[in-house]
């Protein structure tokens, strides 16, 4: 499965996001140089297409505290449409499948660079390196976050 960007209603395809018009474009241009190799082409627009299908884009204006935000922000991040989408999965139960699924893992401490081993899918989640005691917060992207 590729990456796909729902938002900007890309496919990422050897390092490029593109759009379906461009994946078509790309296919009529290598008809028209009679260069049939674009079965991957066409798989990338296919997959593009399914998922655009079976996705719905919500529109709201939603207004809340500075509170009520910044608990947000932990969940998705400095991003606010991440923030909202994560929320929502959480709320919905949609993240309680992909938690499942998710493995052990490690990560180095910013700090003295031990690794530290992450076994629960819990995110935001406040860690300790064990070497030095950093604490940090480990945000929904599994990136580091000072705690404040």
């Amino acid at each position: 499965m590729s990456e796909i960007d729902l938002q900007e209603g890309k496919i990422l395809f050897e390092g490029e996001w593109l759009s379906a018009e461009e994946l078509k474009k790309m296919i009529q241009e290598k008809m028209q140089a009679e260069d049939m190799k674009f079965a991957n082409l066409a798989s990338a627009l296919e997959e593009l297409n399914k998922s655009l299908e079976n996705s719905h884009a919500v529109e709201v204006r939603v207004v809340i505290t500075k509170d009520e935000y910044e608990k947000l922000k932990t969940l998705g991040g400095d991003n606010d449409i991440d923030s909202v989408r994560s929320a929502i999965h959480a709320f919905i139960g949609e993240d309680k499948k992909e938690k499942s699924e998710k493995k052990k893992m490690v990560i180095k401490c910013p700090k003295c660079k031990a690794p530290i081993e992450v076994t629960t899918n819990e995110r935001p989640l406040v860690i300790e390196c064990n070497g030095c005691g950093t604490s940090g917060r480990l945000t929904a992207q599994n990136k580091w976050a000072k705690l404040e």
